[in-house]
């Protein structure tokens, strides 16, 4: 990502307070030009659940898999965190193509939908919002104008490191746990890894066995709330998306 046009998002956002209040976000028209230019920045959008399930479609027909978990991979090593995003959007995405039993909030339909918000989170975290269509269709279409790189070693050793740290969790070891064992293996601030464990409960490789287990208070995961340490993770999930680099 160019490095400018990342620096204009994140400091709009946030700061090493935290966030920037909302009335003193602003942009000022010499960097609003250049991240139109890099496509960027976005204007509200509104959009119909029929319409976000039509472009849904088309970006799950046109992004490859193999992309998707390239960039996954390449994430343990070049921060690029939005590379990170797109697997637990491609899988949110299949979902709600596949089942229509979802409450309407999930498809992410509304009025003047904040793309830039969206785009700040998968750029600073890897996302936030990997349960919102709207996001999963940012995410995708973002991800496919990339040139994605090859991972490399390091990259997928990494990621067997963190699998190996899921594999010898103990039994009721709870999400929050994990999520701080893995700061061994996997160099990240504790929120990068928070939401780093949602998109690997979204991609079904962190897979509660149960889902009427207590949940840790006040979180913001969304699909591993009720993981425990006996769960483990799924190894036929980490075989369809990472078997071809010898992750198991």
């Amino acid at each position: 990502m160019d490095k400018k046009a990342k620096d204009i998002i994140l400091k709009t956002y946030w700061t090493s307070a935290g966030w920037i209040a909302e009335e003193n976000r602003k942009i000022d028209d010499a960097d609003f030009v250049y991240l139109k230019e890099k496509g960027l920045i976005f204007e509200p959008m509104t959009i119909t659940k029929s319409e976000i399930l039509n472009r849904l479609q088309e970006i799950v027909e046109n992004v490859s898999l193999k992309k998707i978990t390239d960039a996954f991979l390449c994430s343990m090593t070049n921060n690029r965190l939005d590379w990170r995003s797109a697997l637990g959007s491609y899988t949110n995405a299949k979902r709600l193509l596949a089942e229509s039993n979802f409450d309407d909030y999930y498809y992410g339909r509304g009025v003047n939908i904040d793309l830039n918000m969206m785009n700040f989170e998968r750029i600073k975290w890897g996302g936030i919002s990997h349960n919102n269509g709207t996001y999963n269709w940012l995410d995708l279409t973002l991800l496919n104008a990339e040139n994605v790189t090859k991972p490399t070693e390091k990259d997928i050793k990494i990621f067997q490191l963190v699998l190996n740290q899921i594999e010898h969790s103990e039994i009721n070891e709870r999400i929050d746990t994990l999520r701080d064992r893995l700061g061994s293996v996997l160099k990240s601030t504790i929120e990068e890894r928070h939401f780093f464990t949602d998109i690997l409960g979204s991609a079904e490789i962190l897979k509660p066995f149960v889902y009427d287990r207590k949940e840790p208070e006040k979180h913001l995961w969304t699909f591993v709330g009720n993981w425990r340490g006996e769960d483990k993770y799924n190894k036929e999930n980490v075989k369809k998306y990472f078997g071809e680099y010898g992750i198991k």
